[in-house]
């Protein structure tokens, strides 16, 4: 065992998730204790990054030396292509020729425009990210063992939008990023998914293939009636989880360093 790790035995892990929306930042903080207790904060801050919410994250960080810091994004400009092959996505989306790149699984790509990735990086120039994730990476984390079964919908509701990834098999067939008011009516998220899938079913490879489940992490409130719009709609079970989603940011970061829930 290399003394590093040896070391790391006896101290907290934090792993700290934020996520940003209009003017409100929400943090989530997961503590890995050294007896392996997992304890989670979660605080909103509707003044974004002020003194309060430096405190808050400061006190966190002084925990331990090992501390992470990761960034959820649900900007439009990222998204995931079922391809690990950079002249394929290209094909598939143009705007991965001016985005960072990162391949999951030998065959996800998950993208997200520079520009974007520049800006998120000099808000938070102070805090080092260690990470920024997109939803896709999110969901990814979440699901990864429910995505190895049956052809299913997942979907991420945040504030600022949905994101949508439809997986057989750990294969991802597609996914969407929507900008939308996560809190509003369900009606809007409906007629997005149902329009998404029926272009979907159209395509070659995919004809007489159907989702056979539904799998939602609500952020936001609704996906409660989300979830009952979608199984009365597309005749399948839908089920939802009410998250937070600085702490599932967070959750993402601790199981990427080898940690979990």
């Amino acid at each position: 065992m290399a003394l590093a790790d040896f070391l790391a035995r006896f101290y907290d892990k934090v792993f700290i998730g934020l996520y940003a929306h209009n003017d409100t930042l929400q943090i989530g903080v997961m503590t890995q204790t050294r007896r392996g207790e997992v304890q989670v904060r979660q605080r909103v801050f509707f003044a974004g990054l002020d003194e309060e919410a430096i405190a808050f994250l400061q006190e966190a960080v002084d925990r331990t030396p090992y501390n992470y810091i990761a960034v959820l994004t649900d900007h439009e400009r990222c998204g995931a292509l079922p391809t690990c092959s950079l002249s394929k996505a290209k094909e598939m989306a143009p705007i991965v020729e001016r985005s960072r790149t990162l391949c999951i699984d030998e065959e996800w790509m998950n993208y997200c425009d520079e520009e974007v990735l520049y800006g998120i990086q000099a808000g938070y120039a102070d805090l080092a990210p260690d990470a920024i994730y997109t939803p896709f990476a999110v969901l990814h984390a979440y699901f990864e063992s429910t995505m190895a079964g049956a052809h299913a919908l997942y979907v991420l509701i945040t504030s600022g939008g949905m994101s949508l990834a439809v997986v057989k098999e750990s294969h991802l067939r597609f996914a969407e990023q929507y900008r939308c008011d996560g809190n509003g009516s369900a009606a809007p998220m409906v007629e997005k998914i149902t329009t998404t899938l029926d272009t979907y079913y159209g395509k070659p490879c995919c004809r007489g293939e159907f989702v056979e489940a539904v799998y939602i992490l609500d952020a936001t409130g609704s996906g409660e009636e989300l979830a009952a719009a979608l199984e009365e709609t597309l005749l399948v079970e839908a089920q939802n989880r009410m998250v937070d989603a600085a702490a599932l940011c967070a959750q993402t970061c601790m199981k990427e360093n080898g940690y979990g829930l």
